[in-house]
């Protein structure tokens, strides 16, 4: 499928931001869970949804996801096994026949607020990029529009509180959990017709999160304040 000038809506189950999240904490706060092991690791994992094609806007619905345990984490890397996403979705495929592998997440965690904006921590690495566009089997699991989501998570120093999400632009919205704040950001991937593989990121337009803005986070409130 070749597509000239999309526009795509991602919209997120709210079992899945939940799924993300808890993930993204588990990792940053507790590492690989071994005694001795730093914490503030990357983690990742593999979505399957639906998608919906109207004229030329397409939405995308991000049902599900599955954790990567097999994955290779440090604190500023996450390597995916090579086998893990189509062992995964083979799975899938015969427990869901009607979900689709549409993409996968990691995380980027920062220590601080501050480090996290003064680096954007939100944005898409190069690295990142490059992966995206090279992840053959998931280019083509996903019909030629993948998608790649990144949420970064900080430690708060002082956690006030917080109504609802808050947008930073069409495809970043940031949100607080206790004393950590997320930003989670969507790049989707499709065919040109001229220029081959490109990406929303790439083009700077033609994506828009659509995302569930009932957050509450209490002043004080803290999560891990149990953890040594």
């Amino acid at each position: 499928m070749k597509l000239r000038n999309p526009i795509f809506r991602v919209k997120l189950s709210d079992a899945l931001v939940e799924s993300m999240t808890l993930a993204a904490v588990e990792a940053y706060v507790l590492g690989v869970g071994k005694k001795g092991k730093v914490s503030g690791f990357e983690t990742m994992g593999y979505i399957w949804g639906y998608r919906k094609k109207t004229d030329n806007v397409i939405v995308l619905y991000l049902d599900r996801m599955s954790l990567s345990v097999s994955a290779k984490k440090s604190s500023n890397s996450v390597k995916p096994n090579e086998y893990a996403a189509e062992l995964k979705n083979n799975i899938v495929q015969q427990l869901s026949p009607q979900l689709m592998l549409l993409g996968d997440f990691h995380t980027h965690p920062y220590y601080d607020l501050e480090e996290c904006k003064s680096c954007r921590g939100w944005e898409f690495s190069d690295h990142d990029k490059r992966f995206f566009l090279g992840d053959d089997f998931l280019w083509e699991a996903a019909d030629s529009t993948p998608i790649n989501i990144v949420i970064a998570v900080c430690r708060l120093g002082r956690v006030q509180e917080k109504v609802g999400a808050t947008i930073i632009s069409e495809c970043v919205w940031q949100y607080d959990v206790g004393e950590f704040r997320f930003w989670i950001n969507v790049n989707v991937g499709y065919m040109h017709p001229m220029d081959g593989r490109v990406t929303t990121e790439e083009k700077g337009e033609g994506v828009f999160l659509d995302f569930d803005a009932r957050f509450y986070n209490g002043a004080g409130n803290r999560v891990a304040s149990h953890v040594d």
